[in-house]
């Protein structure tokens, strides 16, 4: 497999042997395999340091900018981004720096401008619309029974269950891998069986999260994808154009517990925002107590549908504790907010955009190709990198 490294301004072509996992270049790749132009950086603003090096003042640009500009290693960036390459499944890997982003590597035929796929890390963009809408008074707050929009708990022993409850993973909601086989993927998921008492304990469910698409719906008066539009990605300067919004089989029902293609760039916008507390530039996007309580643990390892990479996470210690939204195949997107630090993962992707964002048997966001998982592969998963060594090096970033 062919891969490209950028790093700063430097770009190095490596060959690597293949292993494994599929084809790693996605049917939506662009036919060029050229590295974009890195932005020059002669213009940005700075202070210059005691060795004459012209430190950059942080950013909201995401332009592209040498490690040592930031006071960083271009070894230690390396090492970051060979580390994650050794899942052969991986199609990018963008590394952000006080807005910067300070290195990237793709796989063969694909560059900044290919898109990747969210899997689950969309719970986490629903879940900033959550807080987004009560903010602007759509929701009352964290604690309004979530029965208030889904009539149909109402008399149920879903009837107390709240938004909070929901956001955590802490419903009592069961059901976490059928709702992908049925057609109506809302309707699935307001009939989702109670297992425990709500608040009772931690269990992930992607029913819970299809449940923000009917309560946007109802709350707001535009469907969830419209509202992410207006209230997100737009924004935080994200083309709406330039994402596709996957529908569940009946055309109908955006889903929410997973499917945005997107750019990595965009991606690492969003992990941004949250890296700053919800502001982008001027403006206050997402309410800042709403992110703080997101990225904090509400469970052992789990804040508002976001995951907190600690030791209880790991099962031992770490030398950094960061948030991140994970997806299926190894979809991520790391948010070290303590040193202004984003790091987004793709895995290779297969999805003509021709073929449109209906799911279907036929049609549905692969990344078990590249992963050597689907249901009709032979032999075992591409291996994946190690994640808390992948910590480890993070944390050389502040050396």
């Amino acid at each position: 497999m062919r891969f490209r490294k950028i790093i700063g301004v430097m770009t190095v072509a490596i060959l690597v042997t293949a292993c494994g996992g599929g084809n790693s270049t996605p049917a939506s790749a662009p036919a060029s395999s050229s590295a974009p132009a890195p932005a020059p950086v002669d213009n940005q603003a700075g202070t210059a340091t005691s060795s004459g090096v012209i430190s950059l003042e942080p950013t909201w640009t995401l332009e592209r900018a040498p490690p040592e500009a930031l006071n960083i290693a271009s070894s230690d960036v390396e090492s970051i981004l060979t580390h994650i390459f050794t899942d052969r499944a991986v199609q990018s890997a963008t590394l952000v720096k006080d807005g910067y982003i300070i290195g990237e590597m793709f796989s063969a035929g694909v560059d900044a401008n290919t898109l990747g796929t969210s899997w689950s890390v969309a719970k986490s963009f629903y879940s900033a619309a959550i807080g987004i809408a009560i903010e602007q008074g759509w929701i009352n707050g964290l604690d309004q029974k979530a029965s208030d929009f889904l009539t149909q708990w109402q008399g149920t022993n879903k009837e107390n269950i709240t938004i909070r409850h929901l956001l955590e993973m802490r419903s009592g909601l069961g059901d976490p891998g059928t709702i992908s086989r049925s057609r109506n993927q809302t309707e699935h998921a307001i009939n989702t069986i109670k297992i425990s008492a709500e608040d009772s304990q931690f269990f992930y469910s992607n029913p819970t999260s299809q449940l923000f698409e009917p309560i946007l719906r109802t709350a707001t008066g535009v469907d969830a994808h419209t509202y992410l539009r207006q209230e997100l990605l737009l924004p935080i300067g994200i083309d709406p154009n330039l994402v596709g919004m996957w529908l569940d089989p009946t055309g109908v029902n955006p889903l929410t517990y997973m499917g945005l293609d997107m750019r990595p760039v965009d991606m690492a916008r969003f992990g941004l925002l949250y890296a700053r507390g919800g502001k982008w530039e001027a403006n206050q996007v997402v309410p800042q107590t709403f992110v703080q309580q997101s990225l904090s643990t509400q469970s052992v390892f789990y804040g508002f549908q976001w995951w907190r990479l600690n030791n209880a996470y790991f099962g031992q210690a770490t030398p950094i504790s960061i948030s991140a939204a994970l997806g299926l195949n190894g979809q991520k997107i790391y948010v070290w907010a303590e040193q202004d630090v984003v790091l987004v993962v793709q895995t290779q992707y297969q999805h003509n955009q021709n073929q449109g964002y209906i799911l279907s048997e036929l049609n549905f966001p692969n990344t078990c190709s590249g992963r050597n998982s689907c249901p009709n592969s032979t032999g075992s998963d591409v291996p994946r990198y190690n994640e808390r060594e992948l910590m480890v090096l993070l944390s050389a970033l502040t050396d």
